[in-house]
């Protein structure tokens, strides 16, 4: 049996710690904007609304539906998605 969380504060630090790209969040925007390349702002943050965020709401809830880590999880919906994992 796999292991639960104690807390919801302990699950959200280990989720933030584990998105290897969050700095990127924060600092692309101030690099593009820095260096002149501020439209390219918009498609960005665009893009992070309506695909990042709500792909990676997605895969943290089929990851706790199926309890198991994204390719397990993945192909127990379909074997054909495990490589999406």
């Amino acid at each position: 049996m796999r292991e639960q969380w104690n807390s919801k504060l302990g699950f959200l630090l280990a989720a933030i710690g584990s998105a290897v790209g969050l700095g990127n969040i924060w600092r692309f925007p101030y690099i593009a904007a820095e260096n002149g390349g501020g439209a390219f702002l918009v498609p960005y943050f665009f893009a992070i609304i309506t695909a990042g965020i709500p792909i990676l709401i997605l895969e943290y809830t089929i990851g706790k539906t199926y309890r198991a880590g994204a390719p397990t999880a993945l192909a127990r919906i379909n074997k054909r998605f495990e490589w999406l994992g």
